[in-house]
């Protein structure tokens, strides 16, 4: 068990949970450092936030955390196989009072038995992701943020179904241009439901030559083209970092507030979660 007053967080209740989703056509453009980022920045404003490691092939946000194996008694895992129901128990604390986790497992077999796994979960996890969201609700968390597995992986489809809002994070590449263009014609215009779809380019070198400059601004309109304008924003151009990439080093991954990336990541969550009230304000009247 874990020593979250639970009780407590449930005076605090929110009226409603907002779930933000992080996604990417392949592995490698900085998503997961994003959506620990966006998550801390959402708690350090004084929201309920959870952040949910659904990347179950390479978890890693346990590690970000720095949350030893003997904490956690249930993971994402379990709950996207029907193992266990959605409960309290796989909910972990961070050093941020606003700040919790749900950890996915490393340890899954390769072969027949990660085949099975991925089956498993493609069967369950619609409903499971559902539960969570009534759970996480009931316990007033007012935001949930989910790192996906990149790619076209069942759970992370399903966590975009049921998003407010969907982060599409780009590296400045053509395969990854190619990719993006891709995954929005192929999964995002068919969702095209009740939510807010945003992309961003991460990792931008910087002092980018002219030529190269205009190019990501090609793509961007591109994107914007392929999705609609009103269906799809455009965020921000975030550059690499050889500062954080140093913290990263030492295990440090939560943008430094003097820094320029914190202060474009704050600007992003500002206008996310704006984008998102403005969007339940309209659906009330």
């Amino acid at each position: 068990m874990t020593n979250i007053d639970f009780a407590k967080l449930t005076e605090l209740a929110s009226s409603r949970l907002d779930i933000i989703v992080l996604h990417s056509q392949k592995g490698g453009p900085g998503k997961t450092t994003l959506s620990c980022n966006i998550a801390h920045e959402l708690a350090e404003r004084g929201n309920k936030t959870v952040l949910v490691d659904l990347d179950i092939a390479q978890p890693t946000i346990q590690h970000i955390f720095q949350i030893p194996d003997k904490k956690i008694k249930h993971t994402i895992n379990d709950i996207l196989l029907g193992d266990v129901k959605a409960n309290e128990d796989v909910i972990l604390e961070t050093k941020n009072p606003n700040l919790f986790l749900i950890a996915a497992k490393e340890n899954v077999e390769y072969g027949e038995g990660l085949l099975s796994l991925l089956e498993g979960i493609q069967q369950f996890s619609f409903f499971a992701l559902h539960e969570m969201t009534k759970l996480l609700l009931r316990m007033g968390f007012r935001y949930v943020v989910y790192d996906c597995a990149p790619g076209y992986r069942m759970e992370s489809v399903n966590a975009a179904a049921i998003a407010d809002a969907r982060l599409f994070v780009i590296r400045p590449s053509t395969f990854s241009f190619e990719g993006a263009k891709q995954m929005l014609t192929d999964i995002y215009k068919k969702l095209d439901i009740r939510s807010l779809n945003f992309f961003v380019f991460n990792q931008v070198p910087p002092d980018l030559k002219e030529d190269n400059q205009k190019l990501l601004n090609a793509w961007k309109d591109d994107l914007i083209k392929l999705y609609l304008p009103e269906k799809i924003a455009f965020l921000d151009f975030l550059p690499i970092s050889f500062e954080i990439m140093e913290l990263g080093i030492n295990g440090e991954y939560i943008f430094p507030e003097k820094t320029v990336l914190y202060k474009k990541l704050s600007e992003i969550v500002t206008e996310i979660t704006t984008k998102i009230d403005e969007m339940k304000e309209i659906k009330e009247e």
